[in-house]
């Protein structure tokens, strides 16, 4: 009884938690990590996270003032300490995301938010690949790198493959096959 009574109110939290409207984007505008990020929003009203105000403070009010100017836009208050930027706007004149959209514009990100994201995992993959290719051509002073080991350890297999059972499919044509592409400088 007791871990019914237990099951049933952790469901329920789950389900009130999931209910929930999760963060302070009332608005659903878009936020594009580490480029610009929406931390609140509500009508009239947007709190971004601009990591680049700090970098280029001159463009960051020359964006402040040309928003201002344009007379649907009360007031911008940038913040470099948190590299916030709160923005008061009429929402009968302009709406919240062409509000988000010139900032952007402003201050020059839509390249950033156009580059392809590249995951924190594939960064570190990357980097103990690196090191360990120096290593190794360290190590053998420049004679090997991963990708001729792995490559001449594929071709290795691929013939001990061709002795023992011909040219079996996939087996040995295909280790041969991944062999020519590292060889050959084609990335795999």
């Amino acid at each position: 009884m007791k871990n019914a009574w237990w099951a049933a109110l952790a469901l329920g939290t789950v389900a009130i938690s999931a209910s929930k409207p999760q963060g302070h984007n009332l608005m659903k505008l878009p936020s594009f990590r580490g480029v610009v990020e929406v931390r609140s929003s509500l009508p009239g009203r947007m709190r971004l996270y601009v990591p680049a105000l700090l970098s280029n403070p001159a463009q960051a009010e020359e964006m402040k003032h040309q928003l201002e100017a344009t007379g649907a836009v009360h007031a911008v208050e940038i913040s470099g300490r948190t590299s916030t930027l709160l923005v008061r706007y009429d929402e009968s004149q302009v709406e919240g995301a062409v509000v988000e959209g010139a900032v952007i514009k402003l201050l020059g990100l839509d390249e950033a938010i156009a580059r392809e994201p590249v995951s924190r995992i594939s960064t570190g993959v990357k980097t103990l690949y690196d090191a360990v290719n120096r290593g190794l051509w360290d190590a053998t002073n420049g004679l090997v790198t991963v990708k001729a080991l792995t490559g001449t350890a594929l071709a290795v297999a691929a013939v001990r493959s061709i002795a023992s059972a011909g040219w079996a499919l996939p087996g040995a044509a295909t280790m041969l096959w991944w062999a020519a592409r590292l060889f050959g400088g084609e990335k795999a």
